[in-house]
């Protein structure tokens, strides 16, 4: 059976297996949660004797048996008491909504600090946010069913929404607008690409031959490059774009406007014409692991990319560095030391941009590249407002993923080496 027919079958079966559990989950709730208690409970039993027996026939110590020990007596009263279970997950949700929540206050905060505009709407949002949390947290027993109901109906759209993206990807190709697109929770993207890096890296080490040494630029138009590094905010990813060669960046790189333990500053967006020379600091100056997405667009899609492109450049002014200003000095921050290996142009934005002044938890490097590529027509929803390069590397993995999509070349650039994955 071909590669292609294979994958067909299973993305099929992927399909039907949401729809199934969707409609399980809502139209015999009760059913589907029993089932789903009975499981788990006895899942975390065994999985709890097998670690016992394990950390005793080693010697692990007491310390780990007890802790083996503690998953089976946790199993034992979950099944006990189904709701003692199923409300865990109820108030897993309640913590999500609060910590969006603070996430979305704390941007009113500094917006209204920092007199900018659009923070009534994002402080209405907030109080919502917290509202539902409460009302969750509050009585998690009886919130549990209507999750379930949610959940059901969430399953069976998500299953429609992927029937649709399977007919889409065999009959047309054609620019109809942006589209939405289910995303994964945010606080889960924040560590993608992180995980994702440490994996990859691994592998190459261990010479693993799924990735090939070869550099094409067989059609690419545009480029989306996702940084991670090995330091605590570096863990979360950076997000870079390419187009006809030129490297654009969004950050706070103006060292004398950072604020709020580094979260806000001044937005900067610096352009560099030589992609290789901004890969080769990123490498050797920050040891960066880059995954570099090669897309193809139309020629209408490239129109439009450059036009907002020149729309978004003429919302900035010219800004020189310090390392651009004073000669005589040596400058050590990042985008002083970038200037002095590349040449690199920065500019900052007017008061009327809505990028004028950076955010790392809102108005992030992230935002202003899905603005660009979302005149393309791209499937990605803003979940909550809150994107993080997680969100976009998943994205464009899964579009890479799909034989007919405009995401056609993936790379990864570490140690000063460059290997291409290509499509299956």
């Amino acid at each position: 059976m071909k590669k292609s027919s294979t994958a067909n079958l299973t993305y099929i079966f992927y399909i039907f297996s949401f729809l199934i559990l969707g409609l399980l989950v809502f139209f015999l709730p009760n059913v589907t949660m029993d089932l789903f208690h009975l499981i788990v409970s006895l899942s975390i039993i065994i999985i709890g004797f097998i670690i016992t027996a394990f950390n005793i026939l080693r010697r692990k110590g007491i310390q780990n048996i007890l802790r083996s020990v503690f998953l089976i007596i946790a199993g034992y009263f979950f099944l006990m008491d189904k709701f003692r279970l199923l409300a865990i997950f109820p108030i897993l949700l309640s913590l999500y909504l609060l910590l969006i929540g603070i996430v979305k206050l704390s941007t009113v905060v500094v917006y209204k600090q920092e007199k900018y505009k659009g923070f009534v709407r994002l402080f209405i949002s907030a109080i919502l946010d917290f509202i539902f949390s409460f009302i969750i947290i509050n009585n998690p027993v009886d919130s549990l069913s209507v999750l379930t109901y949610v959940l059901g109906i969430y399953f069976i759209i998500i299953s429609i929404h992927y029937i649709g993206e399977f007919f889409y990807e065999y009959h047309t190709r054609g620019n109809k607008g942006r589209k939405f697109r289910w995303t994964i929770p945010t606080i889960i993207s924040l560590f993608i690409p992180f995980s994702v890096s440490e994996r990859i890296n691994k592998n190459l080490n261990e010479k693993n031959q799924s990735y090939n040494k070869k550099n094409t630029n067989e059609n690419i138009d545009l480029e989306i490059l996702v940084a991670v590094k090995d330091s605590n905010i570096g863990k979360f990813g950076h997000t870079d774009l390419v187009y006809n060669g030129r490297v654009y960046s969004y950050g706070s790189y103006d060292e004398n406007s950072k604020r709020f333990f580094d979260t806000v500053g001044d937005g900067v967006l610096f352009t560099l014409d030589n992609r290789d020379k901004y890969l080769k600091f990123c490498t050797e100056h920050s040891n960066k692991t880059f995954f570099a997405f090669g897309i193809s667009l139309t020629d209408k899609q490239k129109e439009k990319v450059e036009k907002e492109l020149e729309r978004i450049m003429s919302e900035t002014y010219r800004w020189k560095g310090p390392a651009e200003v004073d000669k005589s000095t040596h400058y050590e921050d990042y985008g002083s030391e970038l200037y002095y290996a590349t040449k690199a142009k920065f500019y900052k934005f007017n008061q009327n941009s809505d990028y004028r002044l950076y955010y790392a938890m809102w108005t992030n490097c992230v935002k202003l590249i899905d603005q660009i590529l979302g005149v393309t027509g791209s499937e990605l929803l803003r979940l909550n407002g809150v994107i993080t390069p997680g969100t976009y590397y998943y994205f464009l993995d899964e579009k890479f993923k799909n034989q007919n999509s405009n995401v056609i070349r993936k790379q990864i650039i570490t140690n000063g080496s460059i290997f291409t994955q290509e499509k299956k």
